[in-house]
């Protein structure tokens, strides 16, 4: 025991000296489970009596002579002791310890048993008065703690200030208890979602990593045996419970966070804390323990007060009625202490706020400040609570500035500044950008009337929608609020350093809470919510991909010999050579075949060249092209021959048909591309994206499939990725083959390609899934407070509309036409291109082999007579004998008697 001889001598001698010139006055003080450890609350009380008795002070509390004595009861000794007893058991063991000190008051914690969280409740009705120090609401002692409704109103107006939607409520011991059934009683009306989970105090580091795997960041914790909460904060804080992304409220009124504890542990990127603090006069007590007052528990500090409350009434007692107050003989007594009603006329500034109570003991018109922040931020004065705002209104010479009929007020959200919300915005159209932006942007001569663009400095989705959630702020959470946008430069998102781990552009700025709002197309992935916290989405969108329109792509013209590869095409070739000669020489040797037959007499002479050289090539290019002939085989060998080289004709056409459609189609390839697989796969298109865009930031820092089309982008030696999207649209036009393509966000996409000339297109069923949300410091209210704001204005079609407003009065390809539409799944005349060139190549070839044979007959073969004339033939009747010398084309050569005799 802390209590030395030093001080039993004192109390002795003291009590020598007021039997002679005074009175002694008795109080006795009971200790439990945790008051009686290392006699801290002693010594508090000990503290409290020699203030009280020091007659050099400002004030004297005691007639001159007079002497305040302590008698201290530690109703346990050990933890055993502790756990088994009972409420029973300890009314009659305080009942009997009071009886026999004969004092004139007692001041009673409730740290007695598990289930002693009534016992200030019984023995205030028993005895008078009792000075409770944990919650004894209802009952006749005089509470040194606020009611627990008046807790509970607090935490709730904190709490839907806050918009929390979602929370996690640790909780201890019985009135803990008790204040969640009554949370959970209300959570429908606030549309709140509660997990209750019951403190473990000997097992919480393995208890904080569980609640670490919850996706719940909002915990409210309240501790009836508010002691515990030391410890729970120091586990909280090793196990990094109270890092990056949690928001803390602790419930208890003085919880152990110390300036020392934010200065020393409390360190950057920690969790944003809540807390509440009695408006409290620390530095006017007089004590001997080395911890100064502003570092007490809520209950130490309500120790010392309630003593310096009944020296008070004693003195106002003596005042009026001449004398001091008699003690009750015991529990259970009629009479009630003619001190009670002096208790209820003192009022005065203690180390635990505003020490006053009314005609039920309970303690009023005190003030508990209310602190929140994180990091640099944790002590800022976020709003005040007041038993009393008539009280409050007088003690501060000035109106109440809360809501009529609420006796909290929390300030417009301030963090990074104190007059204003600190919004970050990077322009990226059509999501946030300068009014006049436009009109520096782009190369062609874009201006705007003053009219058009208005008084607005800004214009985008995201302006629009900040403008909405301000009015939900102030005209339905009551909240103001007044912001400032700080324009970041072009694509200054943040990255982050893989080799030092921090962020820079807007990322950094909120994570120094040098900002208090991100907003824009600023992308939510799962690297960035380690450090900072993202609002509920209001926008969910596909990343797609820009392409040449394919009625302005141009493809190599002959593309249509890239069915087969050149090899196949050259053994094709070689192969109908053979097939070509095996022809002629089976038709000209083959006693069955036409040239035997005619030399026979079997056919007519005319027939006896069916097979030769060139016949036997145009035989089998027109076998090969399923158009038969005037005369078919009459051996069984070439029959045989033409049946196979026919199955072989067959198949390979049917092969090239299968292949040219998409070979015809290559302009076409980037309207199949559906999915980031068609994308990895294509070999068509060389995907690239613009430097530090939203679509960028989401394949690098994915996994999979989407981590690869980064990496892809990123090793090309292409140069595929520009730095402003503008570029990137010029480089796509300017390409006549259409392989380069632009990836990103399809809004985005959209409003820089849908410009004249309209050549480009958007296309991509889905090539990544993004969203979007406003991004805000770890843990701040801000998170939940915009959640609450962006769901509003969702279920109201706010933000529906504002995504279907047009941004730009120079989107004019933004609709296809029906024929821009039908090319994009017809066959185009670039498509084509390469037909028409064999096409006309060969109707030219043709036409110069007319030229070359008429100018070889009228100048090598024709006469006079027989040269070619443009005029009208006779009829045969009329025309007179055929010339059958030196005739080529069907007559009989000059001297040739019979068939036999010329063949």
């Amino acid at each position: 025991m802390r209590i030395s001889t030093i001080v039993i001598g004192s109390f002795i001698g003291l009590l020598s000296l007021s039997l002679i010139n005074g009175e002694v006055l008795k109080v006795a003080s009971l200790y439990g489970r945790y008051t009686v450890q290392d006699d801290i609350y002693k010594q508090i009380v000990a503290d409290a009596a020699s203030y009280i008795n020091d007659d050099r002070g400002s004030e004297q509390l005691v007639r001159p002579g007079d002497q305040f004595n302590l008698i201290h009861i530690p109703l346990l000794n050990n933890g055993r002791e502790f756990k088994d007893q009972t409420v029973s058991k300890t009314t009659y063991q305080i009942c009997n310890e009071v009886r026999n000190a004969d004092a004139a008051a007692i001041i009673l914690p409730s740290d007695f048993c598990r289930k002693c969280g009534s016992i200030g409740k019984v023995i205030g009705d028993a005895y008078s008065p009792v000075m409770a120090l944990d919650q004894s609401d209802g009952s006749g002692a005089f509470k040194m703690r606020p009611k627990r409704d008046e807790i509970e109103e607090m935490i709730t107006d904190v709490i839907d200030n806050f918009k929390w939607s979602t929370f996690i409520y640790l909780w201890q011991g019985g009135q803990a208890l008790h204040l969640g059934r009554k949370m959970a009683a209300k959570a429908m009306d606030y549309g709140w979602t509660i997990l209750p989970i019951k403190l473990d105090i000997e097992n919480f580091e393995q208890q904080a990593e569980d609640l670490k795997t919850r996706r719940m960041k909002n915990i409210l914790i309240y501790a009836t045996n508010e002691d515990l909460l030391k410890s729970v904060v120091d586990d909280a804080f090793e196990t990094k419970l109270l890092s990056n992304g949690y928001h803390w409220i602790f419930g208890n009124p003085n919880p152990p966070i110390s300036k020392e504890f934010l200065d020393t542990k409390y360190r950057h990127n920690m969790a944003y804390l809540t807390r509440f603090k009695m408006e409290a006069n620390e530095l006017g007590y007089y004590t001997s323990i080395e911890e100064p007052v502003k570092k007490w528990r809520f209950r130490q500090r309500a120790a010392y007060d309630a003593l310096v409350a009944v020296a008070r009434a004693m003195q106002l007692h003596r005042d009026r009625e001449g004398r001091y107050p008699d003690s009750v003989s015991g529990c259970g007594q009629s009479e009630r202490s003619t001190l009670e009603p002096y208790l209820k006329q003192i009022g005065f500034f203690g180390a635990s706020g505003f020490v006053q109570f009314n005609e039920h003991g309970d303690r009023v018109n005190y003030t508990i400040k209310i602190y929140s922040g994180k990091d640099k931020f944790a002590q800022n004065l976020a709003g005040f609570f007041t038993q009393d705002v008539k009280s409050w209104e007088a003690a501060n010479g000035q109106k109440w500035p809360g809501k009529a009929g609420k006796r909290t007020y929390l300030k417009p959200f301030r963090q990074s500044d104190a007059n204003r919300i600190k919004i970050l915005a990077v322009p990226e159209p059509p999501f946030f950008m300068k009014t006049d932006w436009e009109s520096t942007r782009y190369k062609e001569g874009i201006e705007y009337t003053q009219e058009e663009l208005g008084n607005e400095p800004y214009s985008g989705y995201s302006w629009e929608l900040i403008k909405e959630v301000k009015k939900v702020f102030e005209e339905e959470m009551g909240l103001d609020f007044d912001y400032e946008i700080i324009l970041m430069n072009p694509g200054q998102y943040g990255n982050k350093d893989l080799s030092t781990g921090e962020w820079d552009g807007m990322i950094r700025k909120l994570v120094d809470v040098d900002a208090d709002l991100a907003i824009g197309s600023l992308q939510k992935n799962g690297e960035r919510e380690n450090d900072i916290d993202f609002t509920a989405k209001w926008y969910s969108s596909q990343l797609k991909m820009a392409i040449l329109h394919p009625s302005w792509t141009f493809e190599y013209p002959f593309s249509l010999v890239y069915p087969f590869h050149v090899t196949a095409w050259f053994a094709l070739i070689v192969i109908f050579i053979i097939v070509s000669l095996l022809t002629f020489i089976i038709g000209y040797c083959d006693p069955y075949e036409y040239r035997r037959l005619a030399e026979r007499g079997r056919v007519a002479p005319e027939l006896a060249d069916t097979f030769g050289i060139f016949d036997s090539v145009f035989y089998v290019l027109s076998t090969g092209f399923w158009q038969g002939y005037t005369r078919g085989p009459r051996s069984w060998s070439l029959r045989l021959l033409s049946a196979f080289w026919f199955w072989f004709a067959l198949c390979m056409i049917f092969l090239y048909a299968s292949v040219a459609k998409d070979v015809f189609k290559f302009s076409k390839t980037g309207i199949k591309i559906k999915d980031v697989h068609d994308l990895l796969h294509n070999e068509v298109y060389e995907f690239g994206a613009v430097r530090h865009s939203p679509s960028l930031d989401f394949y690098r820092y994915n996994k999979g499939q989407y981590r690869m089309v980064y990496d892809r982008m990123l090793n090309s030696e292409k140069n595929l990725i520009e730095d402003k999207i503008e570029n990137a649209a010029y480089r796509m036009r300017r390409q006549w083959n259409g392989r380069y393509t632009l990836l990103g966000e399809e809004r985005i996409l959209s409003y820089a390609v849908d410009r004249r000339p309209c050549r480009l297109y958007v296309t991509g069923k889905t090539l990544g899934k993004i969203t979007f949300s406003f991004a805000t410091p770890s843990g701040s209210p801000l998170r939940d407070q915009m959640s609450y704001a962006l769901k509003i204005l969702k279920k109201r079609g706010n933000i529906t509309r504002i995504l279907e407003k047009k941004y730009s009065k120079y989107l004019d390809c933004a609709g296809n036409g029906h024929f821009e539409e039908l090319t994009k799944k017809s066959y185009s005349l670039h498509d084509l291109q390469g037909m028409y060139y064999l096409m006309f190549i060969f109707l030219g070839g043709s036409f110069i082999v007319f030229i070359l044979e008429w100018l070889f007959y009228v100048l090598f073969i024709g006469d006079e007579t027989s040269r070619p004339s443009f005029k009208a033939r006779p009829s045969p009747h009329k025309r007179g004998k055929k010339k059958k010398d030196d005739d080529i084309y069907g007559g009989d050569p000059a001297g040739a008697g019979d068939a036999t005799n010329w063949i």
